[in-house]
């Protein structure tokens, strides 16, 4: 046999064994996987369950109940039966838990979801607050904002309303058996009090005493704003 033909037929071997080799060898990188409509949804999903939970104040107040039982976190956890990073995130206000959840926790204590709801979130004598820090009472057309959610016990309670031209209280009149006094700030209001009407500019407010209903609309061009104190509490 022609030892050249040998020769080749050993390169041509070698050469394919290699061209297999490279080829099995996956150097390309894979593609970022794209999240589904579906996952996104659920991220959502989870913003909005821990939003709301921030709104309820879940997690300070959960904080409050375990402070004053003198557990830690871990104690906690290990109680209820919840994973100890759990605790950690509601009382971040990064998760919300479900109401089974919620009732475990606090029958760990114990105590119950009632009396949980009804404690004030903070014993701090003198708050503060940023802008964004108010608690939100509603959102839309007519943005109410309140500062002293913290505290159950208050006496009296302020709101800052912000009302887009045409919105208002409602069709309903507002009823407070009790005294409500407020300042427009800016923009102008209309306030309904029975079958009187009377059109307020920034400067300009209201008192109305002994459950007298009334209704407030803004009847200008630009966002009305509203500094409102009423006591007792509304809310």
């Amino acid at each position: 046999m022609d030892c050249n033909l040998v020769r080749d037929c050993r390169y041509r071997s070698l050469t394919c064994i290699e061209k297999e080799i490279h080829l099995s060898r996956d150097t390309t990188k894979p593609e970022p996987r794209k999240s589904s409509t579906a996952e996104r949804r659920k991220t959502a999903a989870k913003q909005a369950k821990a939003e709301q939970a921030s709104d309820l104040a879940v997690g300070a107040r959960l904080k409050v109940v375990r402070e004053k039982a003198g557990l830690t976190q871990r104690e906690l956890a290990k109680r209820s039966g919840v994973a100890n990073a759990t605790i950690s995130l509601i009382e971040q206000e990064a998760h919300a838990p479900s109401l089974a959840s919620l009732h475990r926790i606090l029958g760990a204590v114990p105590i119950s979801i009632a009396d949980f709801f009804a404690i004030p979130t903070s014993q701090k004598n003198v708050l503060f607050y940023d802008a964004g820090d108010l608690a939100v009472v509603s959102r839309g057309a007519a943005d109410l904002r309140v500062l002293g959610s913290e505290r159950r016990d208050k006496k009296l309670q302020l709101f800052v309303e912000h009302y887009q031209p045409g919105a208002g209280t409602g069709r309903e009149p507002l009823v407070h058996e009790g005294e409500t006094a407020a300042i427009v700030i800016e923009g102008t209001i209309e306030v309904t009090v029975g079958g009187e009407k009377r059109v307020l500019t920034a400067g300009g407010g209201y008192q109305v005493f002994g459950g007298q209903p009334y209704r407030l609309r803004n009847i200008g061009k630009i966002v009305a704003v509203v500094a409102c104190a009423c006591t007792p509490p509304m809310i």
